[in-house]
């Protein structure tokens, strides 16, 4: 299969998730989704290590990245998530959060020793900034340290991106790795979710529930498409392309929730951007 039809796929994965959490929200709250999000991803890998040849798998210093992935995000990128969607709302917090294929990029140069051409920055930079254009909202960005949240979201982002390709040196199973990062996700993500909500009691409803049921699985599909991406290519390559999640949402969200969001002209300036930068990542073979 072609790296660029893989690569996109978490980016699919990853929308379908976020709509389908967005319908779950209607009669619930967003840190229970994320807790049931969590508590699928587990249950699906771990239903799926029936297909996994244990007798090829010994214990190894790789397993430390890919717990130490899980723990970098969703656990603690989900933190400071919420702390600035808290403090300065999402219209906000959604493209500064979105940056993390620059952090990704950096992480991967300073840990791996990837050393990305000029051209590829460029497309980074690019998808990132039609990101920014699709999610800005068209309002004001807030200024000054509570900044710090929605960056510091975006670090661990592409920290995690990072510990994954570290964990894929020693580690040929995606499914044994997907499962050793949920599993670290689940150990510490409810007590953090907790926490950065105020510690405000989870909300659960038969019909919440279900949606929220179908985002962890397609959440668990994003994480083993991402980790094939991450197989086949540098940390640097992959990343832009995941970070197209919101083209994907603009397409499908009128699809699943049947409701059409209004097409301004910074929605097609975004993605025409957007598309211009992936087409400068895939450009490098």
């Amino acid at each position: 299969m072609p790296f660029e039809l893989v690569a996109l796929s978490p980016a699919i994965f990853f929308a379908l998730s976020s709509i389908m959490t967005k319908r779950g929200l209607d009669g619930s709250t967003p840190h229970t989704g994320s807790l049931v999000v969590l508590l699928m991803q587990l249950v699906f890998f771990s239903a799926c290590l029936v297909v996994v040849d244990f007798s090829r798998i010994s214990v190894s210093v790789h397993w430390l990245a890919f717990l130490a992935a899980g723990i970098s995000s969703p656990a603690l990128s989900l933190m400071f998530l919420f702390r600035s969607i808290q403090r300065i709302g999402v219209a906000s917090t959604s493209p500064i959060s979105n940056t993390h294929p620059i952090f990704g990029a950096f992480w991967a140069f300073l840990v791996l020793g990837e050393r990305p051409p000029a051209v590829l920055w460029l497309g980074i930079l690019v998808v990132v900034a039609g990101v920014f254009c699709m999610t800005s909202g068209g309002g004001p960005l807030a200024r000054g340290r509570v900044l710090l949240l929605p960056v510091t979201a975006a670090a661990f982002m592409g920290l995690a991106h990072t510990f994954r390709k570290m964990g894929l040196g020693g580690v040929e199973s995606l499914v044994f790795g997907g499962f050793l990062q949920s599993v670290s996700a689940c150990a510490l993500g409810p007590l953090i979710l907790k926490a950065s909500t105020g510690w405000s009691p989870f909300v659960f409803n038969k019909a919440s529930l279900g949606n929220f049921i179908l985002a962890g699985l397609a959440m668990a599909a994003a994480q083993l498409t991402l980790m094939a991406a991450l197989s086949m290519g540098e940390v640097s390559r992959v990343t832009p392309m995941v970070a197209t999640v919101p083209l994907f949402m603009l397409v499908l969200a009128p699809l699943i929730l049947g409701r059409r969001e209004r097409i301004t002209p910074r929605i097609v300036l975004g993605v025409l951007i957007t598309v211009a930068g992936v087409i400068l990542v895939t450009s490098l073979r």
